[in-house]
């Protein structure tokens, strides 16, 4: 697996998928609102899950998939895991910027890591550029992202990056 910076493209790339990094300030004080067609609450297991046109929204911050399954330890989130053929993932970084968007057959987020992982079918857009591939890791802390193909895979899917003309012109003041 190839190993790549991309602070440009990925500046709060999904940063805090489920909860707050790099998103809005405002979406940290706005509720989690889910809609599903059915849900399941385990008290044993620490899970919920939804599903059926799942659409979960914390204020810039959306996510639609066919199945969102939370994951918590002692009452607080450890993990959200969402599938769907493809999963969606869209959110505001900062204030006049694009959305950042993404989707994958699985969107995985493990908070104590701050680690999202979009798994197969992988792709993340910003601003223009874009990258896909079999798997793309994207350390919060670290802002680092990793992209690579699932060499076990049939049709394994080399990663591919689109970066736009603009990024390559200096800015004059």
């Amino acid at each position: 697996m190839k190993r790549f910076n991309f602070p440009i493209i990925l500046l709060a790339a999904l940063a805090l998928a489920f909860q707050q990094a790099y998103a809005l300030p405002s979406d940290r004080n706005q509720p989690l609102n889910i809609q599903s067609d059915f849900a399941e609450s385990d008290e044993i297991k620490e899970t919920t899950t939804y599903s059926g046109s799942v659409i979960m929204e914390r204020g810039s911050m959306k996510i639609v998939a066919e199945k969102v399954v939370i994951h918590r330890r002692d009452d607080k989130i450890t993990r959200v895991v969402a599938t769907g053929f493809p999963a969606r993932y869209s959110q505001i970084p900062r204030l006049n910027q694009e959305p950042v968007s993404a989707s994958a057959n699985m969107i995985e987020y493990k908070i104590s890591k701050d680690m999202l992982y979009l798994i197969d079918n992988a792709s993340l857009d910003q601003e223009g550029s874009s990258l896909s591939g079999d798997r793309i890791e994207y350390d919060v802390k670290q802002s680092v992202v990793k992209a690579g193909s699932n060499r076990s895979s049939a049709n394994k899917k080399r990663v591919k990056m689109v970066i736009p003309p603009k990024s390559f012109t200096e800015q004059t003041r």
